[in-house]
């Protein structure tokens, strides 16, 4: 790795990322028109193949206005972190960088100083350009074709509401499935001073989402091998909880907050098709 930034301000070092590093993914059903060529198909959601035609019917508030503040809102976020870096490394000004920081990772010495809403604003933050790019690339493949099964509203729900379940799952796995697997003391040091940021646990959950709502799509991976989307978000899942009891040694991505979108992901798509 190269020097990480979080050693700028003495004191404050960002531990784990939420950083996806799964494959790239994409759906082998594709227009080749400009305007979709990147884009998941929607095709057969208004078929008898998905079984109940008005369950995943289109909604008239699927607006793709909340897309793009949603990704306005990480670009703007992830241009602050460069600006606040680039300071503290060219002038020695930290003041930005550590409101950054203060305000825009979470984990437990932000929620121990009262700083709740970092719970949900580490949900649109990045520091590095691969961690954006690939959270920003996976969400413009899977996104616009979530938003239109279930609405604006809802779609906002599940991004914000998987990106609470991930820092939430952050901070209480050290306390509940740590110490069974390694241990009290280890379990504690791992998480107390750790910090998390990143749109991964949203986006996991845009993934999960879309594999259970379209059960019949499938994935390329690699941009070769077919995968049927359930398989495929089942295989993350497997490799996020293993790499989030077991992480390697010097392990800065947060599977720990992988898990926990997949699974808020899991849960949303589950309500949403029982209705």
């Amino acid at each position: 790795m190269n020097r990480s930034p979080y050693s700028i301000v003495p004191g404050l070092r960002v531990s784990k990322q939420k950083m996806y590093r799964v494959p790239f993914l994409e759906t082998l059903n594709q227009s080749h028109s400009p305007k979709n060529s990147i884009l998941p198909s929607t095709r057969g959601l208004r078929t008898s193949r998905f079984g109940n035609r008005n369950r995943f019917s289109f909604n008239q508030s699927s607006s793709p206005v909340i897309l793009y503040i949603i990704f306005g809102i990480n670009a703007l976020v992830f241009g602050l972190w460069w600006y606040a870096r680039d300071n503290a490394m060219r002038l020695g000004d930290t003041r930005l960088y550590r409101f950054m920081i203060r305000n825009f990772t979470s984990g437990e010495p932000n929620l121990r100083e009262g700083r709740w809403w970092t719970l949900l604003t580490a949900c649109f933050s990045h520091q590095e350009l691969p961690h954006f790019a690939f959270n920003m690339l996976t969400f413009v493949f899977t996104a616009p074709a979530v938003l239109p099964m279930i609405g604006a509203p809802q779609f906002l729900t599940l991004y914000l509401g998987a990106g609470l379940t991930a820092s939430l799952t952050s901070l209480a796995w050290p306390y509940i499935v740590d110490p069974i697997l390694h241990g009290e003391r280890k379990s504690i040091a791992r998480k107390r001073f750790g910090l998390s940021l990143g749109a991964s646990g949203s986006v996991y959950a845009i993934l999960s989402t879309f594999a259970m709502m379209r059960p019949h799509a499938t994935f390329l991976l690699f941009y070769v091998i077919p995968v049927p989307a359930r398989m495929c978000v089942a295989g993350i899942l497997a490799w996020e909880l293993y790499s989030a009891g077991y992480p390697s040694q010097g392990n800065h991505i947060d599977s720990v907050g992988h898990v926990g979108g997949l699974l808020a992901g899991l849960v949303f798509a589950r309500m949403r098709m029982r209705r």
